[in-house]
């Protein structure tokens, strides 16, 4: 996965600067992708693991990948600039030093959140952008109006020291995310990039909107307990379930759906997050669960393929009893395997044999389904078959 990451993020790079002309690119914006191409390849295992692995790079490459097709060209030179805060913590990470135009976000913000934190310089320099330069032991911050700040490393990579730093005295203030299961998981709203709008279609294409932050979906005051209880109650049933989950998806973020609604959903192009209503600790450890499935799910069939067509077959549907409506094979697939996922969970947690039989039922049925109807890859047909050990 790590591997099939930077390869996607090294081509696209290269085209951006291949045709960094055609899509309005100055000679400066287009080294900066090739500099951040190179920095990943000497970049130390674990920090060049825990950005590839996060939601925002995984929506960065997304978001530049989609741009660069015949849809959403106007992203395309913004999200060219914002390499630079990618590039940014793997400097911080390696220790390295080198100067980077970061376009603050839209809430004046500097995103670290591989640290998981954003350096906050208000609203009033919402999309701003500011030289960062990354020194022996600190890092500086120069704006075009002449501001300058300079923050220690220690305050980026760890716990911020006091006196803490406040917007109004220092202009600016480190705001640093919740965070889980010793420190595995980040419970955050503030990346505006983990925010997308979702538009309850529930089907692939359509079921978020790709650009853009919502703001009402994704409350600032949010409960923290309802997670950090979920997330204890998967570690206590299973160490290898929990590591599996802090592994695949380190970013939860909290949502509101509506009166008396409670969701959950991952999206490919922020592999990495799950996005949840608040809900009964118990409950929220199933969803947790089974949102993880899907986010490694996607990355299996990204490396080794399972459907021959898996993103493409949507045109024969078939009815399933967690749906209302018919399902196409790739998602009657996910649904078979995210559902082993809770069954596991749910025997390791002592679930009583009534609510176990009907999953376990309703997974059977998937299996069999796909053994008639799916066109499996040779990996694909081994998987089956072990997934068919639940029935």
């Amino acid at each position: 996965m790590i591997g099939h990451t930077q390869n996607q993020i090294e081509a696209v790079c290269r085209h951006y600067v291949e045709e960094h002309v055609q899509y309005g690119l100055s000679i400066e914006e287009a080294q900066a992708l090739l500099r951040f191409a190179f920095l990943m390849r000497s970049s130390n295992d674990s920090s060049a693991r825990a950005l590839l692995m996060h939601p925002t790079t995984q929506y960065w490459l997304a978001a530049m990948r989609r741009a660069s097709g015949d849809v959403d060209i106007a992203q395309r030179r913004p999200f060219a600039r914002h390499v630079s805060s990618l590039a940014l913590q793997v400097e911080l990470a390696n220790e390295g030093q080198g100067d980077w135009d970061v376009d603050l976000d839209q809430e004046g913000g500097l995103r670290i959140p591989i640290f998981a934190r954003h350096i906050e310089f208000g609203p009033e320099r919402a999309g701003q952008t500011v030289r960062v330069s990354c020194l022996a032991g600190f890092l500086r911050c120069s704006f075009a109006d002449g501001m300058t700040i300079e923050l220690p490393n220690e305050d980026l990579l760890g716990d911020v020291q006091a006196p803490e730093p406040a917007l109004e005295t220092d202009g600016f203030w480190i705001n640093c995310y919740q965070r889980l299961a010793d420190d595995r998981v980040q419970l955050q709203r503030r990346d505006e990039w983990l925010r997308p709008h979702w538009t309850g279609t529930n089907e692939r294409q359509t079921g978020t909107i790709f650009f853009g932050a919502s703001e009402e979906q994704y409350p600032a005051d949010h409960p923290v307990e309802p997670y950090k209880i979920a997330t204890q109650n998967i570690k206590s049933s299973s160490r290898e379930i929990a590591e599996d989950v802090f592994t695949f998806t380190p970013v939860m973020v909290p949502r509101t759906t509506g009166k008396n609604q409670r969701i959950g959903f991952t999206v490919l192009s922020r592999q990495g997050a799950m996005f949840l209503d608040p809900d009964e600790p118990k409950i929220m450890a199933e969803n947790i669960i089974h949102e993880n499935a899907h986010v490694k799910l996607r990355y299996m069939q990204l490396v080794d393929p399972i459907l021959e067509n898996f993103y493409d077959d949507d045109k024969q549907r078939f009815p399933v009893p967690w749906r209302p409506d018919p399902r196409p094979l790739p998602g009657i697939l996910e649904g078979a395997y995210v559902f082993s996922n809770v069954l596991e969970h749910r025997r390791k947690s002592g679930i009583k044999a009534d609510v176990k039989d009907d999953l376990e039922r309703d997974v059977a049925q998937a299996i069999d389904l796909l053994a008639e109807h799916g066109k499996f890859t040779e990996a694909g047909r081994s998987f089956l078959n072990e997934l068919a050990c639940w029935k």
